[in-house]
């Protein structure tokens, strides 16, 4: 009976998979489908309290001004196949961030000291994140497919949510890798200046973070140990990114992929 429980898991499992060419990323990759990536995003959601797009009584203005610039940028995302939604938390942070499924969360701090370039160009940061579906295959890694395929199948997640809201927890407060930030920094450039927005926001909203918090000596002596980039090289890798644009041709309308609610 194990066994055979095992093996329908199993087979859930291989077809809530599959290796796909990821136009964001450039490569074929083995991924979890959409619609379990959503059921995962929307878990993650409830367990971490996210219960609305205006969190901490955020300003109406605030959350008008991301949903704005937010459907813009989706329009010419590369992933066309989730539902993008845009929230606001009202928290002094200058940090946004990205869930599985196509949500993301800008705190009103950053929304404050932003220029409409700047906080396009962070959105479209997150947005990148979603369409490399960086968010996912930190999941995949962590927990696994069957797991998150069995998770998804329950209702509400079960025992397993918590598990779900840990990871993404985990991953949020640790960040992710310095390959993960620098190409969705390099997809952020790309989506904000597709949305009609200056790409040039991206490296002033470096400098003002840079400004916030300076580097030391230290910081670059020991940046082979780090997991996260420093402010200095994505200020450095957005401007060669913005000096690409102007040499190649990239359509204003991205390249989408259009197929809906599959993987």
């Amino acid at each position: 009976m194990k066994k055979a429980a095992a093996g329908v898991w199993l087979t859930l499992g291989l077809a809530a998979c599959s290796t796909i060419y990821n136009p964001a990323t450039q490569r074929q990759e083995t991924l979890l489908s959409t619609p379990i990536e959503i059921a995962i995003g929307n878990i993650a959601k409830a367990q971490m309290g996210l219960t609305s797009l205006s969190m901490g009584r955020a300003a109406p203005e605030q959350l008008a001004r991301v949903q704005r610039i937010g459907k813009q940028l989706a329009a010419v995302s590369d992933r066309q196949d989730v539902p993008y939604q845009f929230g606001v938390i009202k928290d002094r942070s200058l940090n946004a961030f990205a869930l599985p499924g196509g949500t993301v969360y800008v705190y009103s701090g950053l929304i404050q000291k932003a220029t409409d370039d700047e906080l396009a160009c962070v959105m479209a940061h997150e947005v990148g994140h979603v369409a490399a579906r960086h968010a996912a295959k930190h999941l995949q890694a962590d927990l696994g497919f069957l797991v998150l395929v069995q998770i998804a199948g329950r209702a509400g997640g079960g025992s397993g949510a918590v598990e779900v809201a840990n990871s993404m927890v985990g991953l949020l407060r640790n960040g992710y890798s310095r390959g993960d930030e620098l190409q969705a920094d390099r997809l952020g450039v790309r989506y904000a200046w597709a949305a009609g927005y200056d790409p040039q926001g991206m490296v002033t909203f470096f400098e003002k973070m840079l400004a916030e918090k300076p580097e030391g000596a230290m910081d670059r002596a020991t940046v082979w140990q780090r997991t996260h980039p420093l402010a200095s090289d994505r200020i450095q890798k957005a401007k060669e990114e913005i000096a690409k644009l102007k040499s190649e041709t990239f359509p204003r309308d991205g390249t989408l992929l259009k197929k809906q609610g599959g993987s």
